[in-house]
This record gives structure tokens, sequence and C-alpha cells, in this order.
């Protein structure tokens, strides 16, 4: 495999564009001249297009590269490069236009400027679609890796490391951690090394050649970070900061201004008065339909439990539900007769509780089918936060509470985006979020990344 430099794809990625703007100008002309007859009137000569094209391709580039089109994908989203095609398309027929009417010696067909703008949307949409994955490989290969350092070794940075893990086309190295812990024996985090105290990031970064900074440090204080942010600008390094649980708790709340001092008001806008009939009605025909589809594979789960270890099939626990009502959730036995019941789930594949067949259950998320009753009892709905043990529940804080404010699901945020290897009650960050912006597109949304979760059995065990 030829191993190409970045910097290299996106010249490559400009080149391969300005071919297709061309292809795309002269296609419209082409296409107009074939609609002649129908359309009753000649498209004038093929002169003036040809002439034009520098000032069409050039001004077309630049208005996508303005727009970032050509800019790094290694934090961008499909939506991402989706509005900026848009935008950089959209800019480019609007210079089209304005040298259409500036040049009048060209008289360019509106037919013409219209449809080369519709192809050329086409065209580098398929262009950035192909340059995004090949950069993607790339990044995935390890050839052309950031050397990163996390500052913090709490939750927030092990969740962090965890995920730059699961996405390697990030092409994020993470050569360790700074951390003003007085833990003599602590050494290393999740595999990576404790490289030195927070105080000695310029020299870890120097010594190193680190690129980028990502502190996922809550506790830190206001004066610390800015010694940070400075510290990062004077050595010409990148720096991010992951968004603490404030941040996620207010996330789309309203803020008021008291002369040029911001107030965030907390406590959640009214629920929509359809929301609620409309996700219950939303429950019901789901599990309905998810219980006559899936009854064949459900009975013969059934069989396999009772025949590869001793036991009932199935598996009831007592759970909290909404406004701390405790309610009887329904699973496939998943664990070996005789496990505690108030034991943690399991968070590793070589857990010795589970049963062989159980592990299959598990990775597939087979054993959650029985919960489908529970919607049905108006116990759960299909898109919430887990359902919690009483013994953990009774120890929340005031404020954990919050999270028994609506139905427990099962699915939700925590299941797509968060991590089994870490307790359910550590990913409560995703079900705040979720109670703060639920909506019927939201819990579609979650439901149908759910199907590629469960298909990759990504963190399931």
């Amino acid at each position: 495999m030829v191993r190409m430099d970045p910097k290299a794809l996106r010249r490559l990625h400009v080149v391969a564009d300005g071919v297709l703007v061309a292809l795309g100008w002269l296609g419209a002309y082409g296409l107009r001249h074939a609609l002649d007859d129908v359309l009753g009137a000649p498209i004038n000569p093929f002169g003036s297009y040809w002439r034009a094209l520098p000032l069409i391709v050039l001004p077309w580039l630049t208005s996508c590269w303005l727009f970032g089109i050509y800019r790094s994908g290694r934090m961008r989203t499909p939506g991402d490069e989706i509005q900026a095609l848009f935008r950089g398309v959209a800019l480019g027929l609007l210079v089209v236009s304005s040298i259409s009417f500036f040049f009048r010696e060209f008289q360019f067909g509106r037919f013409v400027v219209l449809a080369s703008a519709g192809i050329n949307l086409v065209l580098q949409g398929g262009s950035r679609w192909v340059f995004h994955r090949i950069g993607q490989n790339l990044r995935r290969s390890g050839a052309h890796d950031v050397p990163v350092l996390i500052v913090g070794t709490g939750i927030a940075a092990i969740r962090l490391l965890q995920k730059l893990q699961d996405h390697p086309e990030t092409g994020y190295r993470v050569d360790g951690f700074l951390d003003d812990s007085d833990d003599p024996d602590r050494k290393d985090v999740a595999g990576r090394p404790i490289l030195g105290r927070i105080g000695d990031i310029r020299a870890v970064a120097i010594e190193r050649g680190i690129q980028e900074i990502f502190v996922a440090a809550p506790s830190l204080g206001h004066t610390q970070m800015l010694s940070l942010v400075l510290e990062c600008e004077d050595l010409g390094l990148t720096f991010r900061v992951v968004t603490n649980l404030f941040e996620v708790l207010t996330a789309g709340t309203p803020i008021d201004l008291v002369g040029d001092l911001p107030l965030v008001r907390l406590g959640r806008d009214a629920e929509h008065p359809f929301y609620g009939p409309l996700k219950r009605a939303m429950d019901i025909g789901g599990a309905l339909c998810g219980l006559l589809l899936a009854a064949p594979i459900a009975l013969w789960c059934a069989a396999r439990i009772r025949a590869t270890s001793a036991g009932p099939a199935i598996f009831t626990h007592e759970r909290v539900g909404r406004n701390g009502r405790i309610f009887r959730m329904v699973k496939f036995r998943t664990m070996h007769r005789g496990t505690a019941a108030s034991a943690v789930a399991p968070r590793a594949e070589s857990d010795s509780r589970v049963t062989e067949y159980g592990r299959w259950l598990r990775a597939t998320s087979l054993d959650e089918l029985p919960q489908l009753i529970n919607v049905l009892r108006g116990e759960m709905s299909l898109v919430g936060p887990r359902p919690e043990m009483p013994f953990i529940v009774e120890s929340y804080h005031e404020w954990q509470r919050r999270r028994l404010a609506v139905k427990p699901g099962i699915t939700g945020l925590w299941q797509i985006l968060g991590r089994k290897d870490l307790p359910m009650h550590e990913n409560l960050q995703y079900d705040f979020y979720y109670i703060r912006n639920r909506s019927l597109s939201l819990d579609l949304s979650i439901l149908l990344r759910t199907v590629g979760a469960v298909l990759s059995r990504r963190g399931a065990f």
C-alpha cells in the first residue's frame, strides 16, 4: 500500500475537484445542447463557455476552500462535510452568476449555470466521500498519527482515551497523561504512562513532540486552566477541553443576559403535550412488532438456554422505574444459577459468572428481547435511561435521582455512545443529556443507531 502524506492527499483532492468542476460545466453545456429540440431554442456557441472555463473553475475551488472542504477531516462528521459542500456549491453558483452578470460577452444560459451547480454537487459529493474515506484509512493505518497528551486521569480522561482508541480514523496517538495526583504507586492509566504533573507540560510536550493537548480534568481551577491555555499557545499546540457534566446538563438550555453577564436557566422547558402519547404509541407498536417478529428467535434462545445450563430460561430482577417505582425486569438468563442478584453487571468478556451461551446472547443483545414485555406493561420504554438496581439508587445524590424522571428504556444514549467496561452509574451524563433533550426525532435516531451498535457488537459483553 502506498503511503501518502495528508498534505499531498489534500492537493490531489483540489486537483481532482478542479477536473470535476470543469467536467460539470462542460457537461451542463452538453446537456443543454442535447435538449435544443425539446426546449425549442438552440444554446449559444460553445466558444464562450470554453473561454470562461478558468473563470469558473478557479473561483469555484476558492469558494470550496473558504468553506473548509479541503481541511483535515480528522474530527469532522458526515454532517459537517455535507454542510460545507452545500455552502461551497452555493457560493460557487453565486460566483458563476456574477461572472455572467459582469462579463456580458459570455452570455451564459441560465440552464447551464443551474445544471452545472447540480452536476457539481453530485460530482464533488462523490469526490469528497472518496477522499474522506482515503483519509480515514490513512489515519487508521497509524502512518501519520498525531501525538497527544491528556491532562487528567479520572473517568473523563479514561473515557476520552477509550473513544480515541475506538476511532482510529481520527489519527490521534495518546502518548500519556499529566496529573497532579500524589499517589506514588500510580504509574499508568489504562496502559498509558503518567508522564508527569500538569506543570511539566512544556518539558513533556517538547521532549515527545506533542502536537495537541486534551484537557479532561473537570476539577481543574480557572487559574490553572488559563495557565495551560497560555502555555499551549506559546508552544503552538492545539488545545481541546472535554465537555464536562455541567456543560452536558446545560446543553440546549436558554441563556439570559444581565448586562454582559450570562445566566444559564436550568430547569427544563415544558414537554410538548403530544410527546408523551406519541411516545407511548411508538412503544406499544414497536414492542408488538418486535415480539411478533422475534418470537421464533426467542423460542430458540429459550430452548438453547435450558439445554446448555441448569436453571430457567427467563430471569427477572427488581429494577427502579419512573419516579422510583419498583418493577420486575424480564431478561433471558445469561449467568449461572446461584449468581448473586445484587451483583454488578459483567464488564469483561472473561467474567466467569456468564455461561458460554449467555456470552453469545449478551454479545448480540438478544438477552434483552423479553424486556419488550416490560414495555407493553408500561414499566419501560423502547428508549430511555437504563433501569438501575435499587441498592444503587439508594446511594444516589439528589441530583442523580433526576434520571428517574422518565421511564427507563431498553436502549438509550449510553448503549450507543457509552462503554460497558465502565459501570452503568458512571455513564449518567448520557442519561441527563437524553432527559433534557428528549424528542421523538432523538428517540428514532437512537433506535436506528442501536441497530448498528448491535450488529457491530461494539462494547457488548
